[in-house]
């Protein structure tokens, strides 16, 4: 079962452009952030009442997912993801309907996912399907691991 709406990422090539963006002209306060993580650099934005935004950015893989994506749509959203109760289950579910899934990842329990493409005639849009063991609060703790300044000055190296 999806329980909630988690976030919305965008991928962008300046991240300190884009953090300017959501973090002072809209104020959303800044939660996890990490530089060369799987390839790529991240920063999340939160709004008192709910809500995040993801930024993610190339890291120094110029052959990894968010560059590649850059190249090929540009800058813009990436993916929505949701929270679900049990992954496993819901991949099943999706796939016995005739969704195509990918990227499934199930080795961490802190955060596991898989990814579905969100069948459009426009651009493309992912829904990535994630489950965790951790609340929002102890994944907050657990990636706030890089000062808002540090990640920004990595990331744009």
């Amino acid at each position: 079962m999806i329980l909630r709406l988690d976030h919305v990422a965008f991928a962008v090539w300046d991240m300190r452009a884009a953090a300017g963006f959501w973090h002072e002209a809209l104020r959303g306060e800044y939660r996890q952030g990490g530089t060369e993580y799987r390839g790529f650099n991240f920063l999340q934005f939160a709004w008192p009442e709910g809500g995040r935004v993801e930024v993610l950015s190339p890291a120094n893989d110029e052959s990894g997912f968010v560059a590649r994506f850059l190249t090929r749509h540009g800058e813009g959203v990436h993916h929505l993801t949701l929270i679900v109760d049990d992954l496993r289950s819901e991949v099943d579910r999706l796939r016995e309907s005739g969704v195509g899934i990918f990227g499934e990842d199930y080795g961490d329990p802190r955060w596991m996912e898989a990814f579905v493409n969100v069948p459009l005639s426009g651009p493309r849009l992912l829904v990535q399907l994630a489950q965790s063991s951790l609340s929002v609060e102890e994944q907050d703790e657990l990636w706030r691991r890089q000062p808002l300044g540090s990640v920004l000055e990595v990331a744009s190296r």
